[in-house]
């Protein structure tokens, strides 16, 4: 269970959407898309390993360097980084992708500041 969930644990209702959505957002993506893209996100925090990139094509290899770029330099993606990430997921798989890395994120920091304890989770 993530930092996030186990701190709305407090509210059912609002844990279960925030679970239902999370799901939705994983399903619109390849599952080893999606977890490659956490995996990346936790790796920025300092939370574990980055992904091994050998192997993987140059459009997956796009996409992971916009998810570490998401946590810290959002404000500093291009244009171009963004329209490579959208020609290689399409603009569907680019939302997803977006608010994927902003969960990842979201779930890295409150699990780094104890969330779950803090909202008495």
């Amino acid at each position: 269970m993530s930092a996030v969930c186990a701190a709305l644990a407090a509210d059912p209702v609002l844990a279960r959407h925030y679970a239902d959505f999370r799901a939705k957002t994983e399903a619109a993506l390849d599952p080893a898309l999606a977890a490659l893209v956490r995996q990346a996100v936790a790796a920025v925090h300092g939370m574990g390993d980055a992904p091994d990139e050998s192997g993987l094509d140059q459009g997956i290899r796009t996409i992971l360097a916009y998810a570490r770029r998401m946590p810290f330099e959002h404000t500093a993606i291009t244009d171009a980084e963004a329209a490579a990430a959208v020609a290689h997921l399409g603009e569907a798989g680019f939302v997803a992708f977006s608010v994927l890395a902003a969960l990842a994120d979201a779930e890295c920091r409150a699990e780094q500041v104890g969330l779950a304890e803090l909202a008495g989770g």
